[in-house]
């Protein structure tokens, strides 16, 4: 079974690689640094993985901010989309793990008005 280095060596080595540089552009360009962890494979990873790091920065915004009794209890709210695509809230649990949970529903409503449906689609549905 590869390792994570030969995943991203056979990914990137003598590659193109797809990045963002300091100044917040997509670039790419052949590249032997294949342990780079912002390397992506396209510009299209590149767009769902900034889509993924912004729903991150609104999930620990809203998180953060959550101090009252409501954040502290079991049930907290992961979202997602249904198979037409739509924007779902369901209930997740503490007993696994799940990408984009928030403490507060209306945290979670929030989320998805401010993410919009377009970004949603780049991270769940969309194919690198």
């Amino acid at each position: 079974m590869p390792n994570f280095e030969d995943i991203m060596k056979d990914l990137f080595h003598n590659q193109t690689a797809w990045y963002v540089d300091m100044f917040g552009k997509v670039k790419s360009n052949k590249t032997t640094l294949f342990m780079d962890r912002n390397n992506c494979t396209s510009q299209e990873h590149v767009e769902k993985w900034l889509c993924i790091n912004d729903l991150l920065n609104i999930m620990h915004y809203f998180n953060s901010v959550c101090i009252d009794d409501v954040c502290t209890k079991d049930t907290r709210y992961s979202i997602g989309l249904n198979l037409d695509g739509e924007p779902i809230i369901r209930a997740a649990n503490n007993d696994y793990g799940t990408a984009f949970v928030f403490n507060r529903y209306d945290d979670a409503e929030k989320a998805i008005e401010i993410m919009g449906k377009e970004k949603l689609k780049k991270i769940f549905m969309d194919r690198v």
